[in-house]
């Protein structure tokens, strides 16, 4: 017989992690297998919501704490290869998972702006990979041949809100350096390696995280995260500098430029408000490693452009600005 509170879990399709059929039904088919099949419903220490894992092992009360216990449990790894352990309840059936908030946020928003000529159709956004997410042609800009206009093409960058970091670069300690940036991850982002520095964490972490492996640490097995405030967006600003993006749209809060001034020259303004460091071990083992993350901080920490290419009108006035209408 299926209980009413079985009949909950089924629509919402998370797993029960008390209940076996699901354990059966969802769970064992995929332990051992390469696949990423599962994505997690709920943030598991330092994994967010909505990560995709595959499940690596499939136990009941595997060793957590008493709060956990009676029931199932399952080791996951997740796409970087970092291990965790958690109750099944905080995976989704497999299959029964929507898309990406924030992926689903850049492919719309590429496709308002091709749809209205802004962003070239033969050009693509680059979802989770090292590219940037969009383009925006500039008309008034670049090279001009008989019959045809080829623009400035701007760079940008898609949030679907304040959540996401916009920023992060990984920190090591040995005994000689302790905590410090490494010369390969400073080449490759110079102005948030500065930021993190100029902000004193690099000397909180040597203060505060002497002995790495002493750290306090979580159910996960890694370290517990360190956040820290700062009074402005510069880190941010810095870490897209490095992107060598022009734009930056954030769902909900508008469109901003990038850089020391407005290339597309139609009055965007530069990022502002408060933000926060996140200083957190992503994988259990690494306790050498530790992963240093900027975002704002909350929704109260980005202060909102007074132009939103989510709207119409504006997107209109943009158009105009960059040379594609009257």
């Amino acid at each position: 017989m299926i209980y009413f509170n079985e009949l909950l879990s089924e629509a919402r399709g998370i797993i029960n992690a008390t209940n076996e059929r699901h354990m059966k039904n969802y769970l064992l088919p995929h332990q051992g297998s390469n696949e990423f099949s599962h994505t997690t419903a709920k943030e598991h220490g330092d994994l967010p919501a909505g990560s995709k894992v595959k499940i690596n092992k499939v136990e009941w009360n595997y060793p957590t704490p008493k709060a956990t216990q009676g029931k199932w449990h399952a080791e996951v790894e997740d796409e970087k290869g970092n291990k965790h352990y958690m109750p099944a309840s905080k995976l989704y059936k497999p299959g029964e998972v929507s898309e990406n908030k924030g992926h689903k946020y850049e492919k719309d928003f590429v496709e308002r702006l091709k749809t209205h000529g802004v962003m070239p159709k033969h050009l693509s956004g680059a979802g989770s990979t090292a590219g940037t997410d969009f383009v925006a042609e500039n008309k008034k800009k670049g090279e001009f041949h008989a019959g045809t206009v080829n623009g400035e093409l701007l760079e940008g960058e898609t949030k679907e809100g304040v959540t996401a970091a916009m920023g992060q670069l990984t920190v090591h300690h040995n005994k000689e350096k302790g905590w410090h940036i490494s010369d390969k991850a400073r080449a490759l982002r110079p102005k948030y390696a500065a930021s993190i520095e100029k902000a004193g964490i690099i000397d909180h972490m040597n203060q505060h995280i002497p002995d790495p492996e002493k750290q306090e640490k979580t159910e996960s097995g890694r370290a517990k995260t360190i956040s820290l405030k700062h009074p402005d967006l510069e880190p941010a600003h810095n870490y897209l500098r490095d992107h060598h993006v022009k734009l930056l749209q954030v769902g909900g809060f508008g469109t901003y430029r990038v850089g020391d001034k407005d290339v597309t020259g139609h009055g965007l303004p530069a990022l502002s408000g408060k933000g926060k460091w996140s200083i957190r071990q992503k994988a259990e083992g690494q306790t050498n490693a530790r992963t240093v993350a900027f975002q704002p901080d909350g929704k109260k920490g980005l202060d909102k452009s007074h132009v939103d290419l989510d709207n119409d009108e504006h997107l209109h006035q943009f158009k105009k600005t960059l040379g594609h209408t009257e």
